[in-house]
C-alpha cells in the first residue's frame, strides 16, 4: 500500500529556501502570483455569476407573480365559492414565496 504525501509547512519553506539559493526565487514569485490572480479572478467571476442569476430569479419571480395574480384571477370567476376560498388561500401562500424571493428572502 502507497502512503499519501503530506507536505508540511516547513517542508514547503525548506523546498522555497533551496530553490531560492538555485536562483529560482524571482520564478517561485512570479508563480506565486500567477495562481493568486487566477484564484481572484476566478472568485470575482463567481460572484458575477452569483450576482446574474439572483437577477435573474427575482425578474422570474415577479413575472410568475403576475402570472399567477391572472391565473387566479380567471379562477375566481368560474369557481364556486368553497373552491374560491380555497384557491385563495393557495393564491396567497405561492405569492407570498414570490415575493420573498424578489426581496431577497429566499435562498
Amino acid at each position: 500500500m502507497v502512503k499519501p504525501i503530506s507536505l508540511y509547512n516547513a517542508e514547503i519553506a525548506k523546498a522555497h529556501a533551496y530553490l531560492i539559493q538555485a536562483g529560482r526565487g524571482e520564478d517561485l514569485k512570479r508563480i506565486h502570483a500567477d495562481a493568486v490572480m487566477r484564484e481572484a479572478r476566478a472568485n470575482v467571476e463567481r460572484a458575477q455569476e452569483q450576482r446574474r442569476l439572483k437577477r435573474s430569479a427575482v425578474l422570474l419571480a415577479q413575472k410568475a407573480i403576475h402570472a399567477v395574480r391572472l391565473a387566479y384571477a380567471a379562477q375566481e370567476k368560474v369557481a364556486d365559492e368553497f373552491d374560491c376560498e380555497r384557491w385563495l388561500g393557495l393564491r396567497d401562500f405561492v405569492i407570498s414565496e414570490l415575493e420573498r424571493i424578489v426581496e431577497g428572502r429566499r435562498p
